[in-house]
């Protein structure tokens, strides 16, 4: 099982209750990362940053994982990123977005690990299907009725785990319809959520003091 795959699991298992109504949370760390991690999150910034496709596919291990299809490694890195330019582009607003969420420190087998982002590597304090989740990722977040910037404002949440709402009949592009622990439901702006399935990221810190990319997938 590849640890993308376990991890996963873990944050399944790891799933608690809560009071009825009450909306689980799930808030991003605050406290600065250990130096070691922090400088393989910086060099990855930087290489994002430039634009240096060379210098990310230098991180690709043997064994990195780049989806749950069999690709691995830097022939996986090119079947699924380099297939063509607007799909490498692609790679670029994917690791833009992922950066500007918080990472978590971790450990593995004795080795440091950073993990990102945060909605994926922290474990649940919920009961609640990780294929629905939707993870309100800021404060006073407004729940529209309506999926427009003009409808009224049923409540505001901060850093809630929610459910996203699938109904064939309602399409508004840029808006999640979804659910409270409370049943009340209504409807969030895109770029102010994020599903913990979504793209996701494992750094390890290498024997030698480099480090590597040891998954990076989405979906499950």
């Amino acid at each position: 099982m590849s640890a993308a795959r376990i991890l996963l699991f873990a944050v399944l298992m790891a799933a608690g209750t809560v009071a009825a109504g009450n909306d689980p949370v799930l808030a991003p760390p605050t406290g600065p990362l250990p130096p070691a991690i922090q400088a393989m999150r910086d060099d990855l910034q930087r290489i994002v940053a430039a634009r240096d496709l060379k210098a990310l596919r230098a991180h690709v291990r043997e064994d990195t994982t780049l989806s749950f299809g069999g690709d691995t490694g830097p022939e996986g890195f090119d079947a699924v990123w380099l297939s063509d330019p607007v799909t490498t582009r692609e790679l670029w607003r994917v690791l833009d977005a992922l950066l500007a969420l918080p990472g978590v420190a971790q450990q593995e087998d004795g080795k440091d690990l950073y993990c990102a982002p945060y909605v994926f590597c922290l474990p649940y304090p919920a009961d609640i299907d990780v294929f629905d989740a939707q993870v309100v990722l800021g404060r006073d977040v407004a729940l529209r009725a309506q999926p427009d910037l003009q409808s009224s404002i049923v409540t505001r949440v901060s850093h809630a785990v929610l459910t996203r709402v699938d109904d064939p009949a309602d399409s508004a592009i840029g808006w999640v319809r979804v659910r409270r622990a409370s049943g009340q439901e209504g409807y969030i702006a895109t770029p102010l959520l994020r599903s913990p399935i979504d793209y996701r990221l494992s750094l390890v810190r290498e024997d030698d003091g480099g480090w590597g990319i040891q998954y990076f997938v989405a979906g499950d």
